[in-house]
């Protein structure tokens, strides 16, 4: 067996097929009284799981299951994290999946923390090597912390649009955008290749964080830009090209 990591993912490399992994994490952020930022607990797990998700789904991977750990009791807090955890998954499409956790039922706790874990397969990843020439689209808005909608968020990038984005072949590599932000990825996503990242003018701020994959950036050929835009419309930037 071989193991290996690509970008946020963690791949074993089986006989016939592979097992890929993601996780998230996140700490004071909730409605416990040590909290710095004060957010129904739910929406925790929600943003942790679509983080996640976004990594695998990116990749073309099948998610078959996932684990939690949550950092307080069962009740209220775990509960709303496992409701969490349920209404992002259907809203990805994913049917019922197994659902493994663990509480902390010992020692009272005055603080949220909370850590997802994602299993996903495939027969292979879906990576189409990035070239020169290449353009490099976000779709979405950055946001996070404060400036997060909880609920139904058009500026950000969805699950439709990942869907989207997946199934065009002119679609090279497409890389969920998180706290190092969108330039961090746009840059590593032309190292990886020893291209280099040629920034364009835009309106996007792509240096601070993107918080939970709030955008999506994606290599693409040139010729795929007209047909992107007429179906992202304003959700789609060109932020520079590789070289």
């Amino acid at each position: 067996m071989k193991t290996y990591q690509y970008r946020d993912l963690s791949v074993l490399e089986l006989p016939d097929t592979l097992l890929v992994t993601a996780c998230d994490s996140s700490g004071g952020v909730g409605e416990k009284p040590g909290d710095e930022l004060c957010v129904p607990t739910k929406y925790i797990s929600i943003f942790a799981a679509r983080v996640c998700l976004f990594e695998l789904l990116s990749c073309g991977t099948e998610i078959i299951s996932l684990s939690n750990t949550i950092v307080g009791e069962m009740e209220p807090t775990g509960a709303a994290l496992i409701q969490g955890i349920k209404e992002e998954l259907a809203r990805a499409g994913i049917g019922e999946l197994p659902i493994n956790g663990s509480t902390e039922e010992n020692f009272k706790t005055c603080m949220t923390g909370f850590g997802i874990f994602v299993v996903g397969i495939a027969k292979r990843l879906r990576i189409t090597p990035s070239a020169p020439g290449d353009l490099v689209i976000c779709i979405g808005k950055p946001k996070f912390g404060a400036a997060l909608v909880l609920e139904g968020d058009p500026e950000i990038a969805d699950y439709q649009d990942l869907k989207t984005l997946t199934e065009n072949p002119a679609v090279n590599e497409i890389v969920p955008c998180g706290s190092k932000g969108i330039l961090y990825e746009a840059t590593n996503l032309a190292a990886i290749h020893q291209y280099q990242f040629e920034a364009m003018p835009n309106n996007l701020n792509v240096v601070d964080s993107a918080g939970p994959a709030t955008t999506v950036i994606a290599s693409i050929k040139p010729f795929a830009l007209p047909e992107l835009a007429a179906v992202f419309n304003a959700k789609l930037t060109v932020i520079g090209h590789l070289k």
